[in-house]
């Protein structure tokens, strides 16, 4: 049997409890207005908090009219004490090494298959080699030979590494690694 409003009722008359039945609950606009002012508030404190990250790694950067051999001894140094943020933002994006393969030990993996170098300490930093675009593929760099310690590089087993060569190109914001290893 159905009332007259279309709902279905009991032999006894009465509703049969479906959701359409039951009183709906209200929510009232200060709720809304809270749990919408909480999520803004949320927000902007997240971006602010990545803008100062962001900030404090450029102030720890050299400045783009600084020379490759300067990049490289901060990217050292920045390596040595695993100052990922620094390792990261000194590789060039869209380079051979990427900026996830930057040196910085001690990351958390994220596969099994994670190659992150471990650069213990360094010594006897090379003369600059530059390399013209015509004999580099196409990209013009500066490589720096320097005598590496080193664990977990793939293909090496820990210790020193003779010569391993950093390769810079030049970018908008000053030497950037491009390259690395030997040859």
């Amino acid at each position: 049997m159905l009332a007259p409003e279309g709902n279905p009722t009991s032999a006894a008359g009465g509703t049969t409890g479906t959701e359409d039945d039951r009183p709906r609950r209200r929510v009232r606009p200060t709720v809304l207005v809270a749990a919408a002012a909480l999520a803004v508030v949320g927000t902007a404190v997240g971006t602010g908090v990545h803008l100062e990250h962001a900030a404090a790694v450029a102030r720890r950067l050299p400045p783009a009219s600084a020379t490759s051999e300067q990049v490289l001894r901060t990217y050292l140094r920045a390596a040595e004490t695993h100052d990922c943020a620094v390792t990261e933002a000194l590789t060039a994006a869209h380079a051979p090494v990427s900026p996830d393969q930057a040196w910085c030990g001690h990351r958390q993996p994220t596969s099994w298959f994670d190659e992150h170098p471990d650069l213990l300490a360094h010594r006897d930093i090379g003369t600059v080699e530059r390399r013209p675009a015509d004999e580099n593929g196409g990209v013009a760099v500066q490589c720096i030979p320097v005598d590496v310690t080193q664990t977990n590089t793939t293909g090496d087993d820990p210790g020193t590494l003779a010569g391993w060569q950093f390769c810079f190109r030049h970018t908008t914001d000053g030497w950037r690694l491009y390259d690395q290893g030997y040859g």
